[in-house]
Formats: C-alpha cells, structure tokens, sequence
C-alpha cells in the first residue's frame, strides 16, 4: 500500500509502511516506493524507531534486521556529515549479517550489503566480497520462481566486474542476464558499452 501524498503520516501510516517494508508479498517496486515517500516526508527517523523496537521484539527475524539496515542506509543518503553516514553504513552492514546468519536466502539483506559495500572505498578492499554477494545471489534466484528484480544482481555484477577490470567476466554475466531478463534495455545498453 503506497501512502497518499497528500496524508500526514500518523502512526497508523507508519505502521503501515513498515509492515509493508517487511512483507514477503510486497513486491520490490512498491518497497522501493514506500522507501521514496518516507524520505520525502523526511519520516525516516520515525520508520527507523518503528523498526529498531520490533527488531527487539523479534530478534529472529531475518526481515526486520535487513530492513532495518536498508533504513539506516536510507538514513545515509539525507545526511552530509560523512562520519555519521559512515557509523549508519557499518551498523546497516552488521544488521545485514545478523539477517544473513538467520536466513542466508534472504534475498533483500544480500542484495542491499553487496549494493552498500559497492561504494565503500577502494581502499576498504571490498570488491571481490561484492562479487561472491552477487554471484551467491544469482546461484539462490536460480532455485526461485523468476522475479523482476532478480535482473538487479545480474546488472550490478557485471559492473563490478568491469570495475576490476574484467570486461570478458562482465560481457558473459550480463549476456546470461539478457537472455533471462529480454525486455530489460539496461543489459542492451551495459552490452554495447563494451564495445
């Protein structure tokens, strides 16, 4: 359920929200949606407090901790203090392992730490740990029924692999994405920047 632009967002709202940032029959456009109102209200804060106290509640719920973390990431891109952005990006990064240990599966919690450890410095050495996340994310859609989405780690692979220096690596992920994902232009067009 997409909030109406026009609502203030009392908690009703918000707890609405949050259920369904959490819900396995959301899909991902719509959380994506949820996501953009919640930082365009500037709600973010309160969807993190919603969080943080189920979390507490249901500390073996692989979906609040990835969530969670997606919110503190969220948190990251409407601040500009870069020390704060960086202590929101290593707690949104361990929340993503506390999701991972309960539910390696958990599609939503490796998706979003191989996206977040994609723009950590260079220096951090995360490449090849963003690499084994996307290609461990493949190998699991593979045993799933197909989901728009599951073009995403496909895209982001590729460019990792470009990153490295890789082109050949990068050509093959994205041609198998392609042929998997037909109707998405943005394979055409990684594809013929290759050459």
């Amino acid at each position: 359920m997409l909030l109406p632009v026009s609502a203030p967002l009392d908690k009703i709202a918000l707890e609405q929200a949050v259920d369904l940032l959490v819900s396995s029959q959301a899909s991902y456009d719509q959380k994506r949606a949820t996501w953009k109102q919640l930082r365009e209200r500037g709600c973010l804060d309160q969807a993190i407090a919603e969080l943080e106290q189920r979390r507490a509640d249901n500390p073996a719920s692989p979906d609040y901790a990835a969530v969670l973390g997606h919110a503190y990431l969220q948190k990251c891109g409407t601040i500009s203090d870069v020390r704060e952005q960086g202590i929101l990006a290593m707690q949104a990064d361990k929340l993503f392992d506390t999701a991972l240990s309960l539910e390696p599966a958990n599609w939503e919690a490796r998706f979003t730490k191989a996206v977040a450890l994609s723009y950590w410095p260079a220096s951090m050495g995360k490449g090849d740990e963003v690499i084994q996340h996307f290609t461990t994310l493949i190998q699991q859609q593979d045993n799933q029924p197909q989901q728009p989405q599951f073009a995403e780690p496909y895209l982001w692979l590729g460019d990792q692999y470009q990153k490295a220096g890789r082109a050949d690596d990068a050509r093959s992920v994205w041609e198998r994405g392609s042929g998997l994902f037909p109707s998405n232009q943005q394979f055409k067009n990684k594809l013929a920047s290759l050459q």
